[in-house]
């Protein structure tokens, strides 16, 4: 799994000459607009939200020594919550909307591929895209934010477990990420329930791929270019995978 996962990572750089070979750029900037949005979307819900739920969660405080540190605390607890929760939808609504091109992006560099003859496939639309990528949010949100809340709240309670937490928490979305990525080449050949065989057969890849995808989106600006990559990284690889 360490090799599919250092392949997963190493795709990102192995493949960015695509862009300009296969003329790409077209799926990199639209996206673009798709990230801006969500970028403030979220930011601006996170500060605002941050201390609302904050005195919410001080409020169940009853006591008014050591009520300031608490609301600090409780602040501090309420954006973190935020925050991760705030990647986990915008991942997958970044993964959703920029479905349509994205697409479309994952089977012209198929078509490039050496083995793109030898497979038989099925072209996906905009609105089949878009309702795919509703139907796995919509089966795999749940799942992930219970885990993450989990151990968000294994970390409170035990800090030592934090650093470790954080990670499994990172890695979680991670895979999550990756396997959305993944999808945008195996829509046209598995339905929804043997594509998420597939990302799970090929975890290891799904973990190295969402691995940069996820720390893109950590780095706010790239909102604007993590899900063009992120598809450009993988796809060549899942073709290969599908071969066998």
């Amino acid at each position: 799994m360490v090799k599919d996962i250092i392949l997963g990572i190493s795709g990102y750089l192995k493949h960015i000459p695509l862009i300009s070979k296969l003329g790409l750029w077209r799926f990199i900037f639209i996206p673009m607009l798709i990230g801006i949005l969500l970028m403030v979307l979220i930011g601006s819900s996170a500060y605002g939200l941050s201390d609302n739920l904050g005195n919410w969660l001080t409020a169940w405080y009853p006591w008014d020594w050591g009520s300031g540190l608490i609301n600090t605390f409780a602040s501090w607890i309420a954006g973190a919550i935020i925050f991760v929760a705030g990647l986990i939808g915008a991942k997958y609504l970044v993964i959703i909307f920029a479905s349509p091109f994205m697409s479309p992006m994952s089977q012209k560099i198929e078509d490039a591929h050496p083995k793109s003859i030898t497979l038989s496939s099925n072209p996906s639309t905009a609105l089949g895209g878009i309702l795919r990528g509703l139907r796995i949010a919509g089966s795999n949100i749940f799942k992930e934010l219970l885990l993450s809340a989990i151990l968000l709240l294994i970390g409170f309670i035990i800090p030592l477990l934090s650093p470790f937490t954080t990670v499994l928490i990172f890695l979680l979305q991670a895979y999550y990420a990756g396997g959305g990525n993944m999808d945008f080449t195996l829509e046209r050949y598995y339905g929804v329930k043997e594509s998420k065989r597939f990302v799970k057969a090929n975890r290891g890849l799904a973990i190295g791929n969402g691995i940069v995808f996820m720390a893109m989106l950590m780095l706010g600006f790239g909102f604007l270019f993590a899900p063009s990559l992120g598809t450009l990284a993988v796809t060549s690889e899942v073709i290969d995978r599908i071969e066998q």
